[in-house]
């Protein structure tokens, strides 16, 4: 004979805090701005859970205060510079 399951319910976590009016990263005020990986989200091509999976295994350069990861509006910018894919073109053909 084996013994009942319990009937919890799995623990959940609650939903990320997002602060409002954050300036845009590309502003002067924003370069230094520090927002967590869920603000940060919306100006990247990644998810809050994705970018903060990308902050914990270091892939990026990131700000850590001790407790929390944080990512500069600078870092964002060039963040999204990586991932962002240039369209190919031809070079001039030189007249010589």
């Amino acid at each position: 004979m084996t013994t009942p399951r319990a009937t919890q319910s799995p623990r959940k976590r609650p939903a990320p805090k997002i602060r409002e009016n954050l300036p845009a990263p590309q502003t002067p005020e924003g370069l230094l701005f520090h927002y967590t990986p869920y603000e940060a989200a919306q100006w990247t091509p990644f998810s809050g859970r994705t970018l903060a999976d990308i902050l914990a295994a270091k892939k990026t350069d990131y700000v850590f205060n001790g407790r929390d990861n944080y990512i500069t509006g600078a870092q964002i910018v060039a963040l999204v510079e990586a991932y962002t894919v240039r369209s190919f073109s031809k070079p001039a053909k030189s007249a010589a």
